[in-house]
C-alpha cells in the first residue's frame, strides 16, 4: 500500500508538472503573440503619423482646383533657374560679376578684368592686370552651384500671381527661400525650400519644398571649358599659333636685297597683324567630332586637349578688342638703311637690308562651347613677350610676368609732372634700369599738382619715363638708391604740315638727342615736333627700273693644310666663287641734303607749314651713280623756314 501511495503521489506530482509545463508554454505563446501585436501596433501608429506628417501641416495634397496655381509656381522657379543657368554660361561661370570687382587696365596694359562682348561683361579666366600681374578668375563647380542657388532663392517670391488673384486665389510665398543646386552634365537639380500658401474660398494648402530638374548641358560645357583652359595654361597652344601668325604676317627678322631704305610703319604692321590674328584664331579647333576638315593640311589648326570633343567650339578674336602690340626698335616709322652704299663698300657690287624687330603682344581670345540652346564662354589673355610665348603656368594665381628687377620695388619716390609753363600734367610713369622697363603708375591731381608717390626699384642712373597724350615722352635720369623725388617737364607736341616742293617721294628725318621723328613724304605730309635742336636730313627718291646684274666673284683665302703639315703652320690657298643675284632698285636717290636748326615752342605753335627746299641730282643709271648720290646728300644743304 505504501508503494501504491508513493506511486499515486508520483503520478499526482507528474500530472502537476505537466500542467505547469503547459502553463509555461501557454505563457510563452501568449507573450510572443502580444509582442507581434505590439510591433504591428507600432507600425500602424508610425504609418498613421507619417501619413499625417506628409499631408498636414507640412505637406498637403494639392486639390485639383489649386493645381494650376502650383504648376505655375514650379514653372516660374524653372524659368528663374534657366535665367541663372544662361548667365553662368554667358559670363564664364559667374552670375554677379560685381562680386569679382572690376579692375581697369592701363595705358601699358589695356586689359581690364572683364571682356566687353557685345555689351556683356565676361570675366577673364586669365588676364594681365594693369600692373603686369597674370591673374586667374576661374570659378569652381561648387561656386557656380552656390551662385545659382542664391539667384533662385532670392527670386522665389518674384512670380506674378495676379491672373490667379482675379479668379479668387490668394497666394503667399515665404521670402526666406533657400535652395540647393546640383549641376550635372545634362541637367541641373534644384531643391527650393520655401513655403507657398494657396487659399481659395474655404480651402487652403501649404507646400514647403519644391524639387525640379532643368535640362541643361551647363555641367558638360563647364567640364570641357576647364579642360581646354588647363591645356592652354600648361601647353600655350594659343600662343604657339599666334607666334606662327606673327612670323607669317609681320616682319620679324630677315635680309632683303635692295639699295633703297626699308621702311616699317608700325601702325600698318599692327593693323595687318590684328587682321591676321582675327582670321586665323577663328579657324582653330579642338580634336573631336563636331567638324569636318577640308583636307589633311587643316590638321594644323586642330589641338588635342586629351579628350574627344563632341560639342561645338568657337575661338574668337576681334581686332576691335583691346590689345597691346609693341614693336622694338621704338622709331616709328622704322627706317633701315641698306648696307653696300656706304663709302668703301662699293666692292660688294650689291646692296642688302638686314632687319630684326622684337614684339610684345597681348590680346584676348574668347572660347565658346555651345549647341542650339545653350552656350558657355570664357576669355583668356594670349601673351607673347619679346617674340616668345609666356612661361607655362601650373596653378598659381597672381603670378608676376614683370622682369626680375621690377619685382623688387622698395624705394619710395615722389614724381611731379608739368608742361613747359609749369602747369600740372597727368602722365603715365615707367622706370627704366639698364634694358628693363617697369610700369610704376600714373600721376594724378592732388590739389594744384600732378603727383605720384610710389615705390621704385633701386637703380643707379636709371630713367623715369613720363608720357601723356599730346606730349612727347620725357626721360629723367635718377639714381633711386639716393634720390627720392623728381620734377619732370613734358614737351607739348605740335603737328606741322610739310611742303617739299617738287619732290615726289622722300624720307625726312628730324633727329634730336631726346626726340626723333621720321616722315615718309607724301604719304605722311605732316610732322609731330616738339621744341628742340634738330639735325634734319632728307633723302628724295624717284621710281626706278635700274637693275644691277648678277655677278660672280672668285675669292681666295689661305687656310691651314690638312694633316700634320697644318700643325706646323703650313698653309695652302683655297678659292671659291661668290655669286650675287640680280638686284632691282625700285626707288633711287635723286636728291636730298642736311641741315641743323632749333625750333622754339612759339615757332611751332604759330606756324602753319614748314617749307623744306631740297636739292635734286641726276637720276642714277648704275650702282656707282646711286653711291654718288648718297654722297651728294651728305654735302648738300637744305633750306628750312616756317610759314
Amino acid at each position: 500500500m505504501p508503494k501504491d501511495k508513493n506511486l499515486g503521489k508520483m503520478k499526482k506530482e507528474g500530472k502537476m508538472d505537466n500542467k505547469a509545463g503547459d502553463r509555461k508554454n501557454l505563457l510563452k505563446t501568449n507573450r510572443a503573440q502580444v509582442t507581434i501585436f505590439i510591433i504591428i501596433a507600432i507600425i500602424i501608429v508610425l504609418g498613421i503619423a507619417v501619413y499625417f506628417i506628409l499631408r498636414s501641416p507640412y505637406r498637403q495634397e494639392i486639390p485639383k482646383n489649386m493645381q494650376p496655381v502650383y504648376d505655375y509656381y514650379l514653372s516660374c522657379i524653372e524659368s528663374n533657374a534657366q535665367q541663372g543657368i544662361a548667365l553662368l554660361g554667358e559670363q564664364g561661370g559667374w552670375i554677379n560679376t560685381d562680386e569679382l570687382g572690376f579692375i581697369p587696365g592701363s595705358q601699358h596694359m589695356p586689359f581690364s578684368s572683364q571682356l566687353d562682348f557685345f555689351g556683356q561683361a565676361v570675366p577673364y579666366w586669365m588676364y594681365v592686370s594693369g600692373n603686369n600681374l597674370l591673374k586667374e578668375q576661374v570659378p569652381s563647380k561648387s561656386k557656380m552651384e552656390e551662385q545659382l542657388a542664391d539667384y533662385i532663392g532670392k527670386r522665389a517670391d518674384y512670380c506674378d500671381f495676379s491672373d490667379f488673384a482675379k479668379q479668387g486665389f490668394e497666394v503667399v510665398v515665404d521670402n526666406d527661400g533657400i535652395s540647393d543646386v546640383s549641376i550635372n552634365d545634362l541637367n541641373v537639380d534644384i531643391n527650393l525650400k520655401n513655403k507657398i500658401f494657396i487659399y481659395f474660398e474655404n480651402e487652403s494648402v501649404e507646400v514647403q519644398s519644391h524639387k525640379i530638374s532643368v535640362e541643361s548641358k551647363l555641367g558638360k560645357f563647364y567640364s570641357l571649358a576647364l579642360n581646354a583652359y588647363n591645356f592652354e595654361k600648361s601647353q600655350m597652344f594659343l600662343e604657339k599659333y599666334a607666334l606662327d601668325v606673327l612670323r607669317l604676317y609681320a616682319p620679324v627678322d630677315g635680309v632683303e636685297l635692295s639699295c633703297s631704305p626699308k621702311t616699317f610703319v608700325k601702325s600698318e604692321i599692327r593693323s595687318a597683324l590684328a587682321d591676321a590674328l582675327e582670321a586665323n584664331i577663328g579657324v582653330l579647333k579642338l580634336k573631336g567630332s563636331y567638324y569636318e576638315l577640308a583636307g589633311k593640311e587643316s590638321n594644323y589648326f586642330v589641338s588635342d586637349i586629351g579628350e574627344s570633343v563632341d560639342e561645338n567650339v568657337n575661338f574668337i578674336y576681334s581686332s576691335s578688342w583691346p590689345a597691346r602690340i609693341e614693336i622694338s626698335p621704338e622709331d616709328d616709322p622704322l627706317v633701315i638703311t641698306p648696307v653696300g652704299l656706304q663709302e668703301g663698300m662699293g666692292i660688294l657690287g650689291f646692296c642688302y637690308i638686314p632687319y630684326h624687330l622684337v614684339y610684345d603682344v597681348n590680346f584676348p581670345v574668347l572660347i565658346q562651347f555651345y549647341d542650339e540652346k545653350e552656350i558657355f564662354q570664357f576669355p583668356v589673355s594670349v601673351i607673347i613677350d619679346k617674340n616668345q610665348a609666356r612661361e607655362a603656368l601650373p596653378t598659381a594665381t597672381g603670378v608676376s610676368i614683370e622682369p626680375e628687377v621690377c619685382r623688387y620695388k622698395n624705394q619710395d619716390v615722389s614724381v611731379r609732372t608739368y608742361d613747359s609753363k609749369l602747369n600740372p600734367v597727368e602722365a603715365r610713369i615707367r622706370f627704366k634700369c639698364l634694358t628693363t622697363a617697369c610700369d610704376i603708375g600714373e600721376t594724378s591731381m592732388q590739389g594744384a599738382e600732378a603727383v605720384l608717390n610710389a615705390r621704385f626699384p633701386q637703380c643707379v642712373n636709371g630713367f623715369i619715363l613720363a608720357s601723356a597724350e599730346g606730349y612727347a615722352e620725357t626721360k629723367y635720369q635718377i639714381s633711386t638708391n639716393e634720390e627720392s623725388s623728381a620734377d619732370i617737364i613734358l614737351n607739348k607736341i605740335y603737328n606741322i604740315k610739310l611742303d617739299l616742293g617738287n619732290v615726289e617721294k622722300a624720307l625726312v628725318v628730324f633727329d634730336s638727342p631726346d626726340y626723333s621723328k621720321s616722315i615718309l613724304y607724301p604719304d605722311m605730309n605732316s610732322a609731330e615736333l616738339i621744341e628742340g635742336y634738330y639735325n634734319i636730313s632728307v633723302y628724295a627718291y624717284k621710281n626706278s627700273t635700274l637693275k644691277i646684274p648678277s655677278t660672280t666673284r672668285r675669292q681666295c683665302v689661305n687656310v691651314p693644310k690638312s694633316g700634320v703639315a697644318g700643325v706646323f703652320g703650313i698653309e695652302e690657298e683655297k678659292c671659291f666663287n661668290i655669286e650675287t643675284p640680280e638686284t632691282e632698285v625700285s626707288f633711287a636717290v635723286v636728291g636730298g641734303g642736311k641741315t641743323a636748326d632749333y625750333f622754339t615752342e612759339s615757332q611751332l605753335g604759330d606756324a602753319r607749314e614748314l617749307n623744306i627746299n631740297v636739292p635734286l641730282f641726276k637720276t642714277p643709271q648704275s650702282l656707282d651713280d646711286i653711291q654718288n648720290n648718297y654722297a651728294e646728300v651728305e654735302n648738300a644743304v637744305l633750306g628750312v623756314n616756317f610759314e
